[in-house]
């Protein structure tokens, strides 16, 4: 009966870890990428404990490249290019990984160039692996997901 308890319990735990990241922040999108890169639903940050039921505000697409580096571009609920002007110069992000069983994160600093953020993200440890951008728009701080990454 003991060897039952401890593995339901156990269970039950491992189910909350596994599902902890997977929904994601905000809406479920079936949008494309307009430079080949994926698309996710950027939220307020206070939101993003809401899971998909956070109310969309933009959407963004993160565009990786074999060398590390990254670029993060803005658009309305339509798909159209936000002019990233009207957003703060500096973003960050943070690469969250699996290794030897326990989640590491490490951020990086993101820098609004032209029509993108852009920045040189850390090598991951594990995959798959996470990244969170976070970004403000007059002054309230925004949050996009981009999970399961390899």
């Amino acid at each position: 009966m003991k060897q039952f308890l401890a593995l339901s319990a156990m269970t039950l735990l491992v189910s909350f870890n596994a599902a902890a990241h997977d929904e994601g922040h905000g809406p479920k999108l079936a949008d494309t990428g307009k430079y080949g890169g994926l698309v996710s639903a950027v939220v307020a940050k206070v939101d993003a404990s809401k899971g998909t039921k956070a109310t969309l505000v933009h959407k963004a697409e993160l565009v990786r490249s074999a060398d590390g580096n990254v670029s993060v571009y803005i658009y309305d609920q339509d798909m159209k290019p936000l002019d990233i002007k009207s957003f703060d110069a500096k973003g960050s992000a943070s690469l969250a990984a699996k290794v030897k069983g326990k989640w590491k994160t490490t951020t990086f600093d993101l820098a609004a160039k032209d029509k993108s953020f852009e920045g040189k993200m850390p090598k991951p440890e594990g995959k798959p692996y996470n990244i969170d951008v976070t970004i403000k728009e007059n002054g309230k701080e925004l949050l996009s997901a981009f999970d399961n990454l390899d």
